[in-house]
């Protein structure tokens, strides 16, 4: 399983501000679904993200016996095709929460007044 995001800011020792012990590069990532996470950029693409990037986290489990996600960016997608997944997904999310906060009015407007 993968999930799209977006590059906010990327972390790498080669920056002027940032002080690192390893070689490794993170990025700080909007998700699709307005979460925010800091994820490790795969080494053979750690040159090449940048800020706005589109791209995808693996989220397929470590190996079979241990269930926790890589959460390693993997692929940095471009123009149409970034474009294309970036916003299907978003347009998903919006409709979701739509929907979600309409089934909260509706339950809350049925629910039984206890103290009134």
């Amino acid at each position: 399983m993968y999930h799209p995001g977006k590059i906010v800011k990327i972390f790498s020792g080669k920056s002027g501000d940032v002080k690192s012990a390893d070689n490794t590069t993170q990025a700080l990532v909007e998700m699709w679904d307005d979460n925010i996470f800091t994820f490790l950029v795969d080494s053979h693409i750690a040159g090449e993200v940048k800020e706005g990037h589109v791209v995808l986290v693996d989220y397929n489990p470590v190996s079979a016996s241990t269930p926790v996600p890589k959460h390693m960016i993997t692929k940095i997608l471009t123009g149409k095709t970034a474009e294309l997944t970036w916003n299907r997904y978003k347009k998903y999310n919006e409709r979701n929460r739509k929907s979600s906060a309409v089934h909260q009015i509706v339950q809350h407007s049925q629910a039984p007044e206890y103290f009134g």
